[in-house]
């Protein structure tokens, strides 16, 4: 019998483990004994019954040569998964914004001033290079156009003098079946109710941050003049959720406003009641962008405190956690869907990123930066194959520290960009590891 290497065991009392596979998201309950021999490879010491669960699950296979053969054959199908995805695709109409949030990465790069008459004329190009890319994806892998989707930021796309530029998105978008969706700060959401209203079939959702209740949010997320956002931004959040639009609310959190979150959670309560179409959810800051690391909280203790949060206030159940495990954890116990990864994200896979001075860009945190783009569309469409290259073979299959890492298929690599603080390009072909053995056991001793 040979036992994989993609395992993980859990104390939850003390009788019993969890024990896990890090592969295909299998969890099953021990008792003491089992872990033991398990442990010491007795295999012959366990029951027939439960060394054929251990079979039928993956976590066991007769050979060695058998569990070898079967790592290869999943990783030929994820790959070809992977190569096979849809494209998504990011319209960057502006960088200018109407913010001057405390943390924004983008002050990292010099961005100049964007020239709106340019990005109207680009908006053509822009299209005509997408429907090319999806066209040739089609040909090779046939799928469904509705599911493309068109992503929308900045900058601060929602700009009041960007309305021209936004309804060109969401006409193209319409002509060709796409989604769009919108990274917003919501600050003027209200000039585009009417737009939305025509072509709600088009827009799939709009994601708005709002970092705690006004005392907190008004102090990260201001006007140039010193002025807080949030009265205005929970208005916009009111008048789009009247109007049907789904909302994701994403609150960055971090050592300054975790212990307001219950005050926030009982203000979405109070003020939008649930709402079905209301998608608020949690992000653990990794990297504190122009304010520096001073209040980023590590991520074990950040989980531990965000539910000790909400065992005091029920209401704290409103917001969704997006920590680093959770798609793997909620298989387990919530029963939704796993699937393994050999990329982490959008950037290594067919995600292109098109911003209003005709550069191309994989990933989200290099934009309006010359080092990071792949490629330009001022004329004709011209990608750095070189480069274009070194994101596809970004991979888990690739990275040498990822090739023997037993939770490489839940992390995919990680992200390069996660605490990239430079004009440097970051390293392509480096590992970024988070620590997946205590964020796992952290997350289920919390469900158990």
């Amino acid at each position: 019998m040979h036992l994989i290497k993609e395992i993980d065991f859990v104390k939850i009392n003390s009788q019993e483990y969890l024990m896990l596979n890090l592969i295909n998201g299998a969890a099953d309950i021990i008792e003491n004994p089992v872990y033991e021999k398990v442990m010491a490879n007795d295999y012959d010491g366990i029951q027939s019954d439960i060394i054929q669960l251990m079979i039928e699950r993956r976590y066991l296979f007769q050979t060695e040569a058998d569990y070898y053969y079967f790592i290869e054959e999943l990783d030929n199908k994820m790959e070809a998964l992977e190569e096979s995805s849809i494209p998504n695709f990011l319209i960057v109409p502006t960088y200018d914004c109407n913010l001057n949030c405390s943390y924004c990465y983008e002050k990292t790069y010099e961005i100049k001033d964007t020239d709106i008459s340019k990005q109207i004329q680009l908006i053509d190009q822009q299209f005509a290079i997408i429907n090319d890319i999806v066209k040739k994806h089609k040909e090779k892998f046939p799928h469904n156009e509705e599911h493309v989707c068109v992503t929308i930021m900045g900058g601060e796309p929602l700009l009041g003098t960007n309305l021209e530029v936004i309804t060109q998105i969401f006409q193209k978008s319409k002509e060709n079946g796409y989604l769009v969706n919108i990274i917003s700060n919501g600050v003027d959401l209200d000039r585009y109710l009417e737009l939305f209203g025509d072509y709600k079939e088009v827009l799939e959702f709009i994601q708005i941050t709002v970092d705690g209740t006004q005392e907190i949010h008004d102090t990260r997320r201001v006007f140039y003049n010193k002025k807080g956002s949030f009265q205005r931004i929970m208005k916009n959040i009111e008048l789009g959720l009247q109007n049907g639009i789904k909302t994701y609310v994403r609150v960055n959190v971090d050592n300054s406003n975790i212990d307001n979150l219950p005050d926030l959670a009982n203000q979405l309560v109070e003020l939008y009641k649930w709402n079905e179409n209301l998608k608020p959810y949690l992000y653990l800051l990794q990297d504190g962008g122009c304010a520096g690391q001073t209040y980023i909280i590590d991520e074990k203790i950040g989980i531990e405190k965000i539910f000790e949060l909400e065992k005091k206030n029920s209401n704290m159940r409103v917001f969704y956690k997006k920590f680093h495990p959770i798609n793997f954890i909620e298989s387990i116990f919530e029963n939704k869907p796993y699937m393994p990864v050999l990329r982490h994200c959008g950037a290594s896979k067919n995600q292109y990123i098109f911003d209003c001075k005709a550069n191309v860009y994989k990933c989200w945190h290099g934009i309006g930066n010359d080092s990071f783009r792949i490629g330009t569309f001022d004329t004709d469409i011209a990608f750095d194959q070189e480069k274009k290259e070194r994101w596809r073979n970004r991979s888990v299959q690739n990275i040498e520290k990822c090739k023997p890492c037993k939770y490489r298929y839940i992390c995919g690599t990680g992200c390069p960009a996660a605490t990239h603080m430079s004009n440097e390009e970051f390293d392509i072909n480096k590992e970024s590891c988070v620590d997946y053995q205590t964020l796992i056991q952290t997350l289920i001793l919390q469900y158990i």
